[in-house]
């Protein structure tokens, strides 16, 4: 029986999935390290939200969000807003 490989766009998005489990594995104990509240706020920062929207969200201050962002970039060491992107589809927290 001949055996099929996926090609193209199946093959990219099977090693896009890949690379996200690959992450996931690497950064378990970074994230295991954030509160329930910087689990809220790093989804609402991967889906797009932005300080003044997840603080109203969250009825709390545009500071505390502030406060709890840089607290998630120390501990997730984050450097761009695709870094949120790829913890949040790592994690489950969002979808594409």
């Amino acid at each position: 029986m001949e055996r099929l490989y996926p090609t193209g766009p199946i093959d990219n998005l099977m090693r896009q999935i890949s690379r996200l489990q690959r992450f996931r594995v690497e950064k378990k104990d970074r994230f295991e390290e954030l509160t329930g509240r910087e689990v809220e706020i790093l989804t609402l920062v991967a889906r797009g939200l932005k300080n003044p929207a997840i603080a109203k969200k969250l009825d709390i201050s545009r500071v505390t969000v502030q406060n709890h962002r840089a607290r998630i970039r120390d501990k997730l060491n984050i450097q761009s807003q695709s870094d949120y992107i790829k913890y949040g589809l790592a994690y489950d927290l969002i979808q594409l």
